[in-house]
């Protein structure tokens, strides 16, 4: 029982899909004609063919008939008998000889069994009505079934009479005496009244199907107009106004959809977020590049000014401030370094291929460090990723622990493969970091060591590489060890 459910369910959320929606219209749309026609002509050949069948089976009962009584009955003599049978199945019946003329007619005086009823027509009037009328004499020995017959096989045909829109069937067979000699020929026709009839009802079926389909594929296109049209003009108009910088309304209702439209809305939804943070962290990076920047330059500034001022006569003073301006174009330098790599990282868009980060980790402790680093790896260690800024992550984090580590300690690397992804461990023994700190350290511009020529974006690279990847990042402080880490995830 779960199992059917599981797959009703699974089977309406395909249904969910807009090109499902469409196929299932479409498809109803084109198998009802089809369907349809396929049927009504299938049907049509049944009926004739038992139509046929039915001819045939009472033509031979006639012939037995007429076999049986010998020669003692003339041909003209049952007459009376075939207008009995015609009155009772609404069939011709006609005896020929064996010259192809007519000695007995069931319909010499008019049809028995009356005038056929109109067939009904699907605007709701009837066809023509025609009064019985007295057949006029017909040669028929020239009529290609009854050449069939005299010759002693079977013969049909069928007609079109012109001046009633009627379709005849024609049927002769021979009558074989115990010489195998042809005596004569059951002649026999009959009306496709009947088989007109049912088409009729068939045709009026098809229509109300018809019917029910258009309605019914109305009130979808209906529903996919309303389920379609009005979501999309929304996203259309949200878009436009995110391209305007116009406050945008909330896409809550759509982002809850299934289909390619919850898609869409969720895809919009996330471009939304993501440009307003790129342009809050520009606002924030313009700002905070402004602070950073404008301390050195106000060194450098002040420095000039003293020694342009008479400062450069004293040497002491000159190489003081001298010194000042190398030391702030050094630490300008290095901002401008650590800026470009973080806008490399955020910026990288380069396929994202198989990368063993414990390779990467062993790669960077072979680095001349100035304290030994211990690699420890479990796991699976392989993410799709892109290896120079993961490589770059590892670096900084290492960098930042070496910073500071207290001396005559180790670092410790530990590179952990998870179910979700894996996560680079870089420890120090050193100071624990306050609560205030732990809470902005992976800001940009965020140093506790802005005097020893920190500049506060290594971590913020850190923090950007795992995100690029999926992952996130974390700071852990336990019994005098700081463990700074991130991760990266599998892709999903």
């Amino acid at each position: 029982m779960a199992s059917v459910i599981a797959a009703a369910k699974r089977g309406f959320r395909a249904l969910a899909r807009i090109r499902y929606r469409l196929l299932l219209i479409n498809v109803i749309v084109a198998a009802v004609p089809l369907i349809g026609i396929s049927f009504a002509n299938l049907h049509e050949s049944q009926l004739l063919a038992a139509l046929e069948t039915d001819m045939i089976h009472q033509a031979k009962l006639v012939r037995a008939t007429v076999l049986a009584d010998g020669a003692g009955v003339t041909l003209a003599q049952r007459e009376p008998m075939l207008a009995a049978a015609a009155r009772d199945t609404r069939t011709r019946i006609r005896l020929l000889d064996a010259t192809g003329a007519v000695r007995a007619d069931s319909h010499r005086g008019g049809p028995p069994e009356g005038a056929e009823r109109p067939v009904p027509r699907l605007l709701g009037d009837d066809s023509p009505a025609h009064a019985p009328e007295i057949p006029r004499p017909v040669d028929l020995a020239g009529r290609e079934e009854i050449q069939a017959a005299l010759a002693g096989r079977y013969g049909s045909a069928t007609r079109l009479w012109d001046h009633q829109g009627r379709v005849y069937l024609f049927a002769a067979l021979p009558i074989i005496d115990r010489t195998g000699a042809v005596t004569g020929v059951v002649y026999v026709t009959r009306s496709t009244h009947d088989v007109k009839l049912q088409l009729f009802r068939l045709r009026t079926w098809l229509v109300r199907v018809l019917i029910l389909t258009l309605v019914l594929t109305s009130l979808i296109t209906l529903l996919l107009a309303t389920t379609i049209a009005r979501p999309l003009g929304k996203l259309t108009r949200r878009a436009q106004r995110i391209a305007a910088r116009q406050p945008v309304e909330s896409s809550d209702r759509l982002t809850r959809r299934a289909d390619e439209i919850g898609q869409l809305a969720r895809a919009v939804e996330a471009m939304t977020d993501e440009l307003e943070r790129r342009a809050r962290d520009a606002r924030t990076l313009a700002a905070d590049i402004s602070h950073e920047f404008k301390t050195p330059l106000t060194g450098i500034r002040g420095a000039a000014e003293l020694l342009r001022d008479g400062a450069a006569d004293d040497p002491v003073a000159r190489e003081q401030f001298l010194g000042m301006i190398v030391e702030d174009t050094a630490r300008l330098d290095r901002l401008v370094s650590r800026l470009l790599e973080l806008a490399r990282v955020e910026d990288d868009r380069g396929a994202a291929l198989p990368v063993d980060l414990a390779e990467l980790a062993r790669a960077c402790a072979g680095h001349r460090w100035p304290m030994e680093i211990e690699v420890a790896v479990t796991g699976a260690t392989v993410v799709p990723g892109r290896a120079p800024a993961l490589a770059s992550a590892i670096e900084n984090l290492v960098a930042n622990a070496m910073q500071h580590a207290e001396p005559d300690t180790r670092v410790h690397l530990v590179v952990e493969g998870r179910e979700d992804g894996v996560r680079v461990i870089v420890a120090n023994h050193g100071a624990a970091l306050s609560p205030a700190a732990r809470a902005r350290v992976w800001d940009r511009f965020y140093s506790t060591r802005h005097a020893d020529g920190g500049s506060g974006l290594g971590l913020a690279i850190v923090r950007s590489v795992a995100l690029a990847h999926g992952g996130s990042v974390g700071v852990d402080c336990a019994e005098g060890v700081t463990a700074f880490w991130f991760e990266a995830r599998f892709a999903r």
